[in-house]
């Protein structure tokens, strides 16, 4: 059999998935649109411990069913002379579900796999910021493409990784909540409160766990502003059960909080700029003593009835030793048709 009927119908599917269906389809509410990216915080220490991802704030429909797989690309070049080194690239996959247990209530899981090592991205970061004059000179001093996470604790102890640690490895699980306080209008907002506990299923000696559970609980709000924004923003509180890294005090508690404005391009597509704060992690340990501060830019794309594409872009701001110097995100989301009322 030759190849044209395989090539004409994926044409055909192709063509029908972009296609798609009115936004909303997505929107699920008027005071909302695609939603924000789905991109949590990605600083080392933000990864090892639980921050939240923010999410479009609108639960399913009892009986719904979303799964997601969000892939992360991250190069980190965080140094700070007698503290610490984290040279390294991480890939990161996520895949979750969630369920509508009731019209207001949603239930989700989120298992995380990802990738250590050196990484292919050094080369290009270098060029880059030397195009913009903005050239890390403490990162021209060491090897490209090396994997070194080195931490020096109090009294003389280190903790170090290198290539040979290099690998795949399971990180913590998480299992959350959801529960709609408002559904939102064109002219209200909609509301959400979520509640999520961080399961330690990942090795706490090679950093793929914290090693304890952590809880976060929040709010979240979305609201239309005009004919084509529409404004996000959510506030989490973190609290940690590991507080020791390598003699190294952590804080017990965080903040997270973040922002974001949609522009709805079309109905099927929009861009999106946010941005995400995290309070300090870390008790007298150079950057990760100070604020975290993220800012993505990127796109969603409907694709279909049930399929939606999201692609961003990472830099971090202010303090560029606490968090990835670049980091590239791709998500797929797929959503159950809603149940029919009864009759």
């Amino acid at each position: 059999m030759t190849r044209a009927p395989w090539v004409t119908a994926a044409v055909l599917l192709v063509a029908r998935l972009a296609a798609g269906q009115v936004a909303s389809d997505w929107a699920e509410s008027p005071a909302v649109g695609l939603g924000p990216l789905e991109l949590r915080s990605e600083s080392p220490l933000s990864i090892l411990r639980l921050t939240p991802t923010p999410r479009t704030p609108r639960t399913l429909d009892q009986g719904q069913w979303r799964v997601e797989f969000l892939t992360s690309w991250n190069n980190y070049f965080d140094y700070e002379p007698q503290l610490y080194t984290i040279d390294a690239e991480a890939l990161r996959f996520t895949t979750s579900a969630a369920y509508g247990v009731t019209p207001r209530l949603e239930l989700a899981v989120a298992v995380p796999v990802s990738y250590r090592g050196g990484g292919i991205m050094d080369r290009f970061i270098e060029n880059f910021e030397g195009l913009l004059h903005v050239a890390n000179q403490d990162r021209k001093r060491f090897p490209r493409n090396r994997y070194l996470v080195q931490i020096h604790g109090p009294g003389g102890r280190t903790f170090e990784l290198t290539g040979r640690d290099a690998g795949w490895g399971i990180e913590d699980t998480t299992v959350g909540a959801r529960y709609q306080l408002a559904p939102g209008t064109a002219t209200t907002p909609a509301v959400m409160g979520l509640l999520t506990v961080k399961i330690p299923t990942g090795r706490a000696s090679s950093l793929f766990s914290s090693g304890g559970y952590d809880v976060a609980a929040g709010v979240s709000a979305g609201q239309r502003l005009g004919r084509r924004f529409n404004l996000y923003g959510s506030l989490v509180a973190m609290h940690y059960a590991a507080t020791d890294m390598v003699g190294v005090r952590l804080k017990p508690n965080q903040l997270s909080l973040f922002a974001g404005v949609e522009y709805r391009r079309s109905p099927r597509m929009s861009w999106l700029l946010q941005a995400l704060v995290t309070s300090p992690g870390a008790e007298h340990f150079g950057g990760f003593s100070k604020n975290t501060y993220e800012i993505t830019v990127g796109l969603k794309r409907v694709l279909g009835p049930h399929v939606l594409l999201e692609a961003s872009l990472l830099e971090n701001l202010f303090i560029f030793d606490n968090s990835p110097d670049v980091g590239f995100h791709v998500g797929l989301v797929w959503r159950s048709a809603r149940p029919r009322p009864r009759a």
